[in-house]
């Protein structure tokens, strides 16, 4: 009799998906997220920390930088850096022959402007030029559409980078984003546009999006071949969704002209021997 095929335990197929080391990551970006939202809306020590901060006046102390800090503000705005992670993604998706690089992409650009609007709505803190930090008062400054997007579609970056290029400089272009990011703070904090703390809300809120975005990608990475966990044996049962047995898993051509990746190759198996019909004639 065979033995019973243990069942995955519930919830197991996250813990396979997230490390250890990115669970706990994620832990504390939410963590710290609830923290500082937490402080804005009692007028905590962090929100303090704002009015300090803001009372420097960075464009009076340093006006020599107005121009270039102007200038590099707009890095942060959507309208420059998702036409710069299109352009990655869809370098990628041409070289290996898959539209998952520009969905990515996409998808990444659409929860962006749908968590980070909401939440600016439904916090509605006020903007700096009011100097009130009061919330629920009709502003839209918290978190900041900037550092989230910096956060956000820089990693993703890197993540594409990782995820499709033969030997990436993950090191430098790690480096590199959070320089970035870092600059568009410091930017941000000098033409008096946000508070300080809707900057770090704004890059803990990135971090957790970009983490959801990639968990997205390896949770659908085989699903044309294998279906999702919570839906695979209703779909399996209704014969809508059966993984092809034969498939031969894709892998790069290297060398020659060709430079993309086969896909979805079925498998050539040698056809049986036919009989050797001369033994029986002659007896």
């Amino acid at each position: 009799m065979q033995a019973p095929v243990p069942r995955p335990q519930r919830g197991r197929w996250l813990a396979d998906l997230l490390s250890a080391r990115a669970r706990l990551i994620a832990a504390l970006l939410a963590g710290s997220l609830l923290l500082v939202v937490a402080d804005i809306f009692v007028k905590g020590p962090l929100t303090r920390l704002d009015v300090v901060v803001q009372g420097w006046d960075g464009e009076a102390e340093l006006p020599s930088l107005q121009d270039a800090a102007r200038l590099y503000d707009k890095m942060g705005q959507r309208s420059v850096l998702v036409p710069i992670l299109l352009l990655v993604a869809g370098a990628f998706a041409r070289r290996h022959r898959t539209w998952r690089p520009v969905v990515l992409a996409m998808v990444s650009f659409l929860v962006l402007n749908v968590v980070v609007g909401a939440m600016k709505v439904l916090i509605g803190r006020e903007e700096t030029e009011t100097g009130s930090v009061d919330v629920l008062s009709g502003g839209v400054i918290f978190p900041s559409g900037h550092s989230s997007n910096m956060v956000l579609s820089g990693g993703l970056v890197v993540y594409l980078f990782w995820r499709y290029a033969a030997d990436p400089p993950l090191r430098r272009l790690t480096v590199f984003v959070t320089a970035l990011t870092t600059l568009t703070i410091l930017t941000s904090l000098y033409i008096g546009s946000h508070w300080l703390t809707d900057l770090v809300g704004g890059v803990l809120v990135g971090g957790l999006l970009l983490q959801s975005v990639i968990l997205f990608d390896r949770a659908t990475a085989d699903v044309r071949h294998r279906p999702p966990t919570l839906f695979g044996r209703t779909l399996s049962a209704r014969g809508r969704f059966q993984p092809d047995r034969h498939r031969v898993d894709a892998e790069a051509v290297t060398g020659g002209g060709l430079r993309g990746v086969v896909e979805d190759v079925p498998e050539m198996r040698p056809a049986a021997t036919a009989p050797d019909l001369r033994t029986a004639h002659e007896g």
